[in-house]
């Protein structure tokens, strides 16, 4: 690939640190393999509508950093998508088509333009990285 792309001013060169963040929603109890789906549509849209400079600065490092975050409801996902928009971060809702474990029309992701996080990234601090509930099934063999 070509040089890494990097801005720069009077005083310095910044290379950026560029990350993808994709928010999931909690309340659908999704198996992984259909979370698994709507994150991967999430980061390919959030992708191909990114700005180009970030998005080649993702590519060129080859990293392709993504963070999925935890939104506990649909209404949380509109409201961390207000959230965002207000601090001109754009962003894409993902609506299931209810072929599968879904009901249809259902909001399941979110999915973040690349930023860089050394410049955004406090703004994704108060969310939380999204951790699945622990189930422990035991089966006894009598």
């Amino acid at each position: 690939m070509g040089s890494n792309p990097t801005w720069s001013n009077k005083m310095e060169t910044i290379k950026p640190n560029p990350v993808m963040y994709i928010f999931v929603n909690k309340s659908l109890g999704m198996s992984p393999g259909k979370m698994a789906a709507q994150v991967a549509h999430a980061a390919v849209i959030a992708s191909d509508k990114s700005n180009p400079e970030m998005r080649n600065a993702w590519n060129e490092y080859g990293f392709y950093t993504k963070l999925v975050m935890e939104a506990r409801d649909s209404n949380h996902l509109e409201t961390i998508m207000k959230y965002l928009s207000e601090r001109n971060i754009r962003s894409w809702i993902i609506i299931d088509e209810g072929r599968t474990e879904i009901k249809k029309h259902t909001l399941t992701a979110l999915g973040v333009e690349i930023v860089d996080k050394d410049i955004k990234g406090e703004i994704f601090k108060s969310f939380d990285l999204y951790k699945p509930e622990l189930t422990i099934t035991v089966k006894w063999n009598d």
